[in-house]
């Protein structure tokens, strides 16, 4: 099975191996590899060069190789078999099936019984204001578009969600029309047109009373104070793709946090 190589080894370098000096080099060999995978450079089941094709190739040596190749296999991004070589995994098996964490069920329903989620956006814009999603998104100088929504669950609950992502990294969340949006898995949006996964999440939880700006959109009662759960969702490289507040008022449902894989 011969090893899948595009442009050969002088373009994968010159397009992925970091030039910084103070980075050991296993872990610029699996910073290199992993970008490739992130970037489409190899799709999945491709069959990459073995430790001593790398080594020949690249200013590692053979044990610096097989440290880096441990470490992507770690990360579940390379697959290694007796036979068969190292391949690239198919990490859209992997992928969170839904980190949008509206998985609401009633306290006598099963893990199974979720009810039924319906999202309206309320507005979108792109702006160079900075916020508590700065920092997570990496913004720097960049505009972000903002989207906030409503989300409704069983027609009674209602939840405030603000979505916040790098602007020119994700024009297909700045360019469609407003209603399109509307219905829509923003994860799935961001996914399907870099043909890349949220690979791993960071949730956080806090109790505060909502702004106004939450109050006046949602049908809550007054001087109801809020769950707040914080998500910043990560691609398989290890950028931060979005950062979201969703506003929970206090309900009788049971939201289920557990992670749903897609199999």
């Amino acid at each position: 099975m011969p090893t899948d190589m595009p442009g050969g080894y002088g373009e994968f370098l010159r397009r992925y191996w970091a030039s910084q000096e103070d980075i050991p080099k296993h872990e610029r060999l699996r910073q290199a590899i992993t970008a490739s995978i992130a970037d489409g450079y190899w799709e999945p089941g491709a069959r990459l060069p073995t430790e001593s094709e790398w080594a020949a190739a690249t200013p590692c040596s053979l044990g610096t190789v097989q440290r880096a190749l441990r470490n992507l296999v770690n990360d579940g991004l390379i697959d290694r078999r007796r036979g068969s070589g190292t391949t690239v995994a198919n990490i859209h098996q992997n992928k969170v099936y839904e980190p949008w964490h509206f998985l609401f069920r009633r306290p006598d329903g099963g893990p199974a019984d979720l009810l039924p989620v319906y999202t309206k956006v309320l507005a979108r814009r792109v702006t160079s204001d900075k916020g508590p999603w700065s920092a997570a998104i990496n913004q720097v100088g960049q505009d972000v578009v903002q989207i906030e929504r409503i989300v409704t669950i069983d027609t009674s609950l209602e939840i405030y969600a603000e979505f916040h992502a790098l602007a020119d990294r994700f024009p297909e969340l700045v360019e469609p029309p407003v209603t399109d949006l509307d219905g829509a898995n923003l994860h799935e949006v961001m996914a399907a047109h870099h043909h890349m996964p949220v690979h791993h999440i960071r949730q956080q939880l806090r109790i505060e009373t909502p702004p106004a700006r939450v109050i006046d959109n949602c049908d809550w009662p007054d001087g109801a104070t809020a769950s707040v759960i914080n998500v910043v969702a990560y691609s398989v490289d290890g950028r931060p793709m979005y950062h979201q507040d969703f506003y929970i008022p206090p309900s009788p449902y049971i939201l289920d946090l557990g992670t749903r894989m897609k199999t």
